[in-house]
């Protein structure tokens, strides 16, 4: 058995935890206790004009009773019973422990770190590792498998048939604190190709890989109010191990001359770099950032799962707030586009655009806005005969919303009104001008709380339509609902009803849709639960939207231990 995976199993052993467990107080914790809560449900259902959806009675059973340890280790339980699945499992492999001391942590099974956003980046892996934080020096280190081996599927044909267990290890060390830091991190790793043995007709499908990524993060603050800031990493990546043919050295860049003894290089091997800074001012009520990126072709890190690459903008994101923290805007403003090796046919470069405006009048009345407006444009490289091949869409979005909320000690009155607006269209109609979209959205929102008699009523009136092309889509109508407690809120009962009218040509008709709702607890261990619904759709196109109804009920308990 090979070392890999003697440290999934250790690992997998002590993988049972929150997020992490202060050593320093286990000794004050009781021993061993059970949390969790079983349920049992009965489900009733019926349906007219269309065929079941589902079992006219069905019923399941789960549990979810937790064992823990000093309050420190937990292990979780799960377990499913009903007339269509028997399941029980104990699913250790989906957690992990961090027990920290002072300055020491420790990392046990599987775990998710971020030393960079382009080395180590969120990615889980299965392992341990540990961080120091000695004063202002910190020091980290993760060893563990990145992603499992899956077995080859037959049935694919343009998607990745298999994959390998990747294993592999990062390391950081920096030095500083709060807004003053700067941190090194690396990150190592490898397909294990005797992870996968796929059948002669699918070898080759998909190789192995290694990659070594070396990175920096820091930022300082200077003159009080500036910080700038700044991350960038480099990635050598060999896609292909099983390639035996050797880079040449004329074909070596600097970064692979200097970092090529840390994987295996062939001709397979390429090098990608990755940037981002900012400047950031800011003071009680003013901010501004400006921020660089860029990212380039194909960069790829086995440390993080998914990169916008091929992009490289610029962006000015001012905020401001005035009198008291009652108007706040916040807005950004920039330029992006891709194709930056000039290998692409076409470019395509984006006007990214957004502003939000929000406004409290008083303690009663506010407002908020937002608008953002997203340009992109495609042109091509290439000249051909006497004209460019050219594409720009542009896409619009533009919300307002008021609210007015007054309480008192018996009474609250809750007004909210809705209006969105989305445009996605292309600039040049004679190319693109199917794609065209709008859409609007606008909902009016009241509810009425009485507080002594623990009733809420509410009322909602809703329109909505999209349209594309030929296509239009939407409907309009009410939604009224009402719930109240009784029994000082054990019993709690609640009504909700919606009468929905269709606005375009294929579903001109009404739907109506009934909910009921009661629960009532009988303690703080024990509760019973009934649910209700009933819909019933009077479309006028019966060919595509048949006339039916449909009902199903919910009978439900609830412990709680």
């Amino acid at each position: 058995m090979s070392k890999h995976y003697w440290v999934a199993a250790v690992a997998a052993m002590f993988s049972s935890l929150v997020y992490g467990q202060n050593l320093e107080q286990i000794g004050s914790q009781p021993p061993v206790s059970l949390t969790g809560g079983l349920s049992a449900t009965a489900s009733f259902y019926g349906a007219t004009g269309i065929q079941n959806r589902r079992a006219p009675f069905s019923y399941i059973l789960t549990g979810s009773p937790t064992l823990n340890f000093y309050n420190s280790i937990s292990i979780p339980f799960f377990f499913t019973y009903s007339e269509q699945e028997r399941v029980f499992r104990q699913p250790y492999n989906q957690f992990g422990l961090s027990p920290y001391y002072k300055w020491i942590t420790l990392y046990a099974g599987y775990r998710n770190l971020n030393y960079s956003e382009f080395t180590l980046g969120g990615h889980t892996f299965l392992g341990g590792g540990f961080d120091l934080h000695p004063g202002i020096f910190h020091f980290g280190f993760i060893y563990g498998r990145f992603n499992r081996a899956t077995p080859v599927d037959t049935t694919s044909a343009s998607f990745q048939p298999y994959t390998y267990a990747n294993w592999g290890y990062a390391a950081r060390i920096g030095v500083g604190k709060g807004a003053n830091f700067l941190d090194f991190s690396f990150l190592r790793a490898r397909d294990d190709s005797s992870s996968v043995h796929p059948d002669p007709a699918f070898a080759g499908k998909v190789n192995p890989a290694q990659n070594f990524v070396l990175g920096m993060k820091g930022q300082v603050k200077f003159l009080d109010h500036f910080i700038f800031s700044l991350e960038a990493a480099t990635s050598l990546y060999n896609s292909n191990l099983f390639n035996h043919s050797v880079l040449s050295d004329s074909a070596k860049s600097v970064y692979t001359r200097f970092l090529g003894k840390m994987i295996a290089t062939n001709s397979s091997t390429q090098d990608y770099n990755a940037l981002l800074s900012a400047l950031t001012y800011q003071d009680k009520t003013f901010a501004v950032r400006l921020q660089y990126r860029r990212v380039d072709p194909g960069y790829k890190s086995m440390g993080a799962y998914f990169f916008n690459n091929d992009v490289e903008n610029i962006t000015l994101a001012p905020s401001f707030h005035l009198f008291h923290n009652k108007f706040r805007f916040g807005g950004s403003i920039g330029y992006q586009h891709d194709n930056l090796n000039k290998q692409k046919v076409t470019t395509s470069s984006r006007l990214i655009g957004s502003a939000n405006l929000s406004a409290e009048f008083n303690q009663h009345f506010g407002v908020d806005m937002s608008y953002t407006n997203y340009a992109n444009t495609q042109r091509h490289q290439v000249i051909l005969v006497k004209d460019t091949f050219r594409l720009a869409q542009v896409s619009q979005n533009f919300s307002f919303t008021p609210h007015y909320i007054h309480a008192s000690q018996d009474r609250i009155h809750a007004v909210i009104f809705s209006a969105n607006y989305n445009l996605f269209s292309s600039v040049d109609k004679s190319i693109n001008s199917q794609m065209d979209t709008k859409s609007y959205n606008l909902f009016l929102n009241y509810q009425l709380t009485l507080v002594p008699d623990n009733l809420t009523l509410t009322s909602n009136l809703n329109y909505m339509d999209v349209k594309a092309s030929n296509i239009e889509e939407g409907n309009y109508g009410i939604t009224l609902g009402a719930s109240k407690g009784f029994l000082k809120n054990k019993l709690t009962a609640g009504w909700n009803g919606s009468f929905l009218k269709g606005i375009s040509a294929n579903s001109k008709g009404l739907i109506l849709n009934q909910s009921i709702s009661i629960n009532y607890r009988i303690s703080k261990h024990h509760s019973f639960g009934f649910n209700a619904s009933y819909i019933n759709n009077r479309s006028q196109v019966t060919i595509l939207n048949p006339v039916y109804s449909e009902w199903r009920g919910d009978l439900s308990y609830r412990f709680i231990f």
